[in-house]
């Protein structure tokens, strides 16, 4: 009896059994569960997580839902998916200086405002269309972000493109106005393009004797040209079209401020312009599906064009102050200006200072063109005489002609060198007036408030005008009495020309005329002193 009540545990021969039973059962479990893993829960994690790290995915959609984060972590893949259907999700942000709102729709700026700066109607400069500026899209169509703010200043974006994952950051500069924008994706996409937008410029003035200063254009950087596509000619309603490649800066232009980004990805983008419904749209495409590129970057600028400002950001930004064919001198005329502002500390008073230093330098030119004139008006009684002697003899008629003008100094030519020298200058410092946002709404003194806008009372244009007569009647010339009849209506045209450009540039046509009425009083006075003596 005691054998039979014997405990099965004291056996050794069991125990080892048991073992092995565990030991089996133990192995083909281990087997089973590498055979046949548990597919639902890797496949919530996969599509949950648009890059490696899937411990900082949850956070993405918890920022939308800020109180219930955890619980929120699951439904991550639905909510992306369905993010098409799901309201826009805002972001704003506001400073002394800016103030603008981020959408979820393409994660591109709904709105932006520039809250130093107004137009003419005194309202913000604000940049907001139908179309988000800086938003990505996809096959024609902005892709629905989940948004999430990481700072003050910078912001995450978390999309899906079919089953790819699409993770874009944006980072504010505050002290310089600018973006930077990174969207990172996995390899394979087809393309992906950046839109940016403007209201359809419509300037008040664009006939001929009125010009108007404001302007609109496309600028891009096409290769190593820039390329400039103007549109304010445009007719209300006439649609704009054009394209461009290998473009590494893109902008929309008005005459002080830039919308503007510079391309800073592996790969080129090309261009799409077109105006259209009043609105002027500019998209970059990326071309992705032969590459190997898994990022694009850009530097995003939206603000007044100034030469500092837009240097300091980038080497190519500056190319949008489109300064022209005489840009080399329109850059030079600017930095003696801000030079001559700085120690005069108004910028009229550095206009008056740079026309005084312009016309001094070209001093020696005029006196040379007055005694050529004044020369040429002398020996008229002799040319005329030749004229009559040698009718039928033209080749005899120059070669007397010529010997005449030599023995008398008197050179024909010498009359249009400072003109051609102050041509330049003139439609340098045009460009230099009418795009430098440094006299933007800056006053001069009395009526003059605003030394980019034109002289509300006309007093500058009609000044202008009169001591243009003065120094035409001062001004020796040869001409017959029909063509000086002609030439007397011209101090009338550029009045009514000035009328309606900027008070700048017409201040300085006025102290040219007026530097050359003295310039003439004084030489005239000194031929009368000669001949006496």
């Amino acid at each position: 009896m005691n054998e039979q009540n014997e405990s099965p545990f004291g056996n050794k021969r069991f125990i080892i059994s048991i073992l092995v039973v565990f030991i089996f059962l133990w192995g083909w479990q281990a087997y089973m569960s590498k055979k046949y893993p548990q597919a639902p829960a890797a496949v919530v994690q996969t599509t949950a997580t648009p890059t490696t790290n899937s411990a900082e995915s949850a956070p993405a959609v918890g920022s939308v839902q800020p109180t219930s984060l955890q619980a929120s972590a699951p439904k991550i893949p639905n909510e992306l998916k369905n993010q098409d259907t799901k309201p826009e999700q805002t972001l704003e942000y506001e400073d002394d200086n800016y103030k603008w709102t981020l959408s979820s729709v393409g994660m591109g700026l709904s709105s932006f405002t520039l809250k130093k700066y107004t137009d003419t109607a005194r309202k913000l400069i604000t940049y907001s269309t139908d179309t988000n500026n800086f938003s990505m899209e996809h096959e024609g169509k902005p892709i629905s972000f989940v948004l999430e703010r990481l700072s003050e200043t910078e912001f995450r974006g978390r999309a899906l493109i079919g089953s790819t994952p699409l993770v874009r950051t944006l980072t504010f500069d505050k002290t310089k106005g600018v973006f930077n924008s990174k969207t990172e994706f996995d390899k394979g996409l087809s393309g992906l393009s950046m839109a940016m937008a403007d209201v359809k410029l419509t300037p008040k003035s664009s006939n001929f004797l009125m010009p108007s200063f404001e302007k609109q254009d496309f600028l891009l950087k096409e290769g190593e040209k820039i390329r400039v596509e103007h549109i304010s000619g445009l007719a209300d309603g006439e649609s704009f079209k054009a394209a461009a490649a290998k473009v590494l800066m893109a902008s929309i232009n008005s005459q002080y401020f830039s919308l503007a980004t510079v391309d800073q990805s592996d790969v080129t983008p090309s261009a799409r312009m077109s105006v259209e419904n009043n609105k002027a749209q500019l998209n970059l495409d990326y071309a992705l599906s032969n590459t190997q590129v898994a990022s694009l970057q850009h530097i995003l600028f939206i603000g007044p064009k100034s030469t500092d400002a837009l240097a300091s950001i980038h080497a190519l930004l500056p190319e949008v102050m489109d300064y022209g064919m005489f840009g080399v001198i329109s850059k030079a005329l600017l930095d003696l200006m801000k030079f001559l502002h700085g120690l005069l500390g108004n910028w009229g008073l550095a206009i008056i200072a740079l026309t005084l230093v312009l016309r001094t330098l070209v001093l020696p030119l005029n006196i040379m063109s007055f005694k050529s004139s004044r020369a040429l008006q002398k020996i008229q009684p002799q040319l005329q005489e030749l004229r009559t002697r040698y009718k039928s003899d033209p080749m005899q008629l120059n070669k007397e002609t010529m010997a005449l003008m030599k023995k008398n100094n008197a050179n024909p030519l010498s009359g249009c060198l400072p003109m051609l020298v102050q041509i330049p200058i003139f439609f340098a410092l045009w460009k230099t007036i009418g795009s430098s946002i440094e006299i933007y709404q800056q006053p001069f003194f009395g009526w003059i408030t605003d030394l980019s806008s034109y002289d509300h009372f006309f007093v500058l244009p009609v000044l202008m005008g009169i001591t243009m007569y003065f120094q035409q009647k001062l001004t020796p010339t040869t001409m017959d009495p029909a063509q000086q009849k002609i030439l007397n209506f011209m101090p009338i045209l550029f009045t009514v020309f000035m009328i309606s450009l900027p008070s700048g540039l017409t201040l300085y046509n006025f102290i040219t005329s007026l530097f050359g009425v003295v310039q003439q009083y004084f030489l005239l006075r000194d031929v009368p002193a000669k001949k006496t003596a």
